[in-house]
């Protein structure tokens, strides 16, 4: 899913991946115009001149040269998250495939929009409301040589397996696509990571070793206790996905969006996987450990489960990854 708008005195943005905002906040300018690709269909509403008709994915809804201000859209598509920013007001609650997002009859612009794919509706008090995608590199480093060629290292890492045993002892397979879960997945990917990092010099603790037995509530506080230098906790994307990954840190922290560039740039040159950008967002794994941290998304379980089925490979990626960060 991507998009672009016409913004007031501006024209129109570039095009812009899903969790970015197109449009401006602070400026007082409205948009007149948008056009998305991934959804079926949307409309919007017009100053003066109402809604206006519904239209297909890359196609035109509001006006040009006219000077006249969005102030209400709707988007039909599944799993399609958007919210506005409107004048006076400021971010609007997530709405949902066809849902209304933005006002009528106030008389109010719309001045941003940002989209969502999300299988799950999102509130404005959830933590996704306060999503950013940064843009990588910034910067991405030169990928090391594999361990045979390279000198050892020392540092406390925590490497988390996401899902697995819940707290109530019952099982989470994460997201599923066939035969795949995340859960198994990233368990074979962790222990890998776990055996090359301990190659490298590192002292590790991880879930991996117990298979996966461990979720988030125990890891986090297990990291903080021990005092680990940095946390990874491993994931992959639900299988309607784009292929890439998607490293989730902590709102502003430089050396969690360095630590994510790093596990980007070693997996696009050790796999060729490309990334989908990096979301500052304030989920638990990354606000609550006292630690530089990171969640990383590492692909599609659909579009890259070639990848993520060569645990070897994608062990490497992360471990490497690690290295580099140090």
């Amino acid at each position: 899913m991507k998009y672009k708008v016409h913004v007031q005195n501006e024209g129109w943005t570039d095009w812009l991946e899903e969790g970015r905002f197109a449009g401006t906040t602070g400026k007082n300018q409205r948009l007149e115009a948008i056009i998305i690709e991934g959804v079926d269909e949307y409309r919007v509403h017009v100053q003066d001149q109402g809604w206006g008709p519904w239209v297909k994915a890359g196609e035109i809804a509001g006006t040009e040269g006219k000077g006249l201000r969005i102030e209400a859209i709707e988007i039909k598509g599944k799993d399609v998250n958007y919210r506005v920013h409107v004048r006076n007001i400021g971010w609007m609650d997530w709405a949902r495939d066809g849902e209304m997002s933005g006002t009528t009859g106030g008389g109010l612009r719309i001045e941003a929009i940002q989209l969502l794919n999300s299988a799950e509706s999102l509130a404005v008090d959830d933590a996704l409301s306060g999503i950013n995608i940064a843009p990588a590199p910034i910067p991405i480093p030169e990928p090391t040589p594999a361990a045979p060629t390279q000198g050892k290292k020392s540092g406390k890492i925590y490497l988390a397996v996401g899902h697995g045993v819940s707290s109530d002892g019952s099982w989470d397979c994460g997201c599923v696509d066939g035969d795949h879960t995340e859960a198994g997945l990233m368990l074979a990917i962790g222990k890998e990571a776990v055996a090359r990092l301990r190659n490298m010099g590192f002292t590790v603790m991880s879930d991996a070793d117990s298979d996966n037995d461990k979720n988030i509530a125990v890891c986090v506080p297990e990291a903080n206790n021990w005092g680990a230098d940095v946390y990874i906790s491993l994931h992959c994307d639900y299988n309607q996905a784009p292929s890439g990954t998607l490293p989730i840190v902590y709102p502003g922290s430089d050396a969690g969006i360095r630590l994510a560039n790093c596990l980007i740039a070693s997996a696009k040159a050790r796999i060729g996987l490309g990334c989908r950008g990096i979301i500052q967002r304030d989920d638990w794994e990354v606000s609550d450990t006292i630690m530089t941290s990171c969640i990383f998304e590492t692909g599609g379980i659909r579009p890259d489960i070639g990848l993520l089925t060569n645990a070897p490979a994608f062990g490497e990626v992360i471990a490497q990854g690690i290295y580099d960060w140090f």
